[in-house]
């Protein structure tokens, strides 16, 4: 499965600790294998659309989160990442995802 990732989600990467960026690769190698992965690594957001999850890694400074959504007959497409701050998904983080997912639908 070929994966894309969104410009945006790239800078987001490279400002972060090396440790997240290591833990976001090593789970996108796993799902590119078509390896299984769970809680607490991944959590499907299928109340938000169909085919959507969240990678989720954390480090010494907090929780992370990497939002993808795959594409049937096309690939997996890691479209938003930001830093986790809220129980609840910010309403603003949940605009983001809704409009890159238009962008590939």
């Amino acid at each position: 499965m070929e994966i894309k990732v969104f410009p945006q989600v790239i800078k987001v990467l490279n400002k972060e600790t090396r440790e997240i960026r290591k833990d976001i690769q090593d789970i996108l190698e796993m799902l590119e294998l078509n390896i299984e992965i769970g809680m607490p690594h991944i959590k499907y957001l299928s109340s938000i659309h169909n085919g959507l999850f969240e990678i989720r890694v954390k480090d010494r400074f907090g929780q992370f989160r990497a939002i993808c959504i795959l594409k049937k007959n096309d690939a997996l497409y890691v479209i938003h990442a930001f830093r986790k701050k809220t129980e609840e998904l910010p309403l603003r983080e949940k605009r983001v995802i809704l409009q890159r997912i238009k962008e590939i639908f």
